[in-house]
């Protein structure tokens, strides 16, 4: 598994002058439900898709299955690379400004057989139509609009 080319990349949130951001890849995945509705996972910090940054010399894929895993309990079977795009912001989780740099996946996972959530996440289904409204970033909610014209 190989990282793949930031290509036509959409960039989003406000570049703060004088302040250093620090370059977080990451990859997030569309699951899909049989009532066609997505994951997201809800923590303190807002709601997302699931996913999140990679580890030192992790590509994409490995990193998104790792993430699932840690997360939600889930575990890819397939993935079809979607889109890339970035966001500007500031974490304050981390007490850092980063420039998130997310790969966009479309990922059919294996659900555990029990709830394995992550401490202060939980997992809940959105119909996909409204994930733009649930989801806490600007980069994500586009990233939603995009895949919700492609599965129209």
């Amino acid at each position: 598994m190989s990282s793949l080319p930031n290509t036509d990349l959409k960039t989003f949130g406000t570049i703060l002058p004088g302040i250093t951001y620090v370059e977080r890849p990451g990859a997030y995945a569309f699951i899909k439900n049989d009532r066609q509705e997505i994951a997201v996972v809800k923590t303190n910090f807002g709601s997302f898709l699931p996913g999140g940054g990679l580890d030192p010399g992790e590509d994409e894929l490995t990193g998104l299955d790792r993430e699932l895993r840690e997360e939600i309990g889930y575990e890819i079977i397939n993935s079809i690379y979607l889109m890339r795009a970035a966001q500007y912001h500031w974490s304050e989780f981390y007490k850092s400004h980063f420039k998130k740099i997310g790969a966009f996946f479309e990922v059919e996972a294996k659900a555990p057989q029990t709830n394995m959530c992550a401490p202060d996440h939980d997992l809940i289904w959105v119909p996909l139509k409204r994930a733009g409204a649930e989801l806490s970033q600007e980069f994500q909610r586009w990233a939603a609009s995009e895949y919700l014209k492609q599965s129209i």
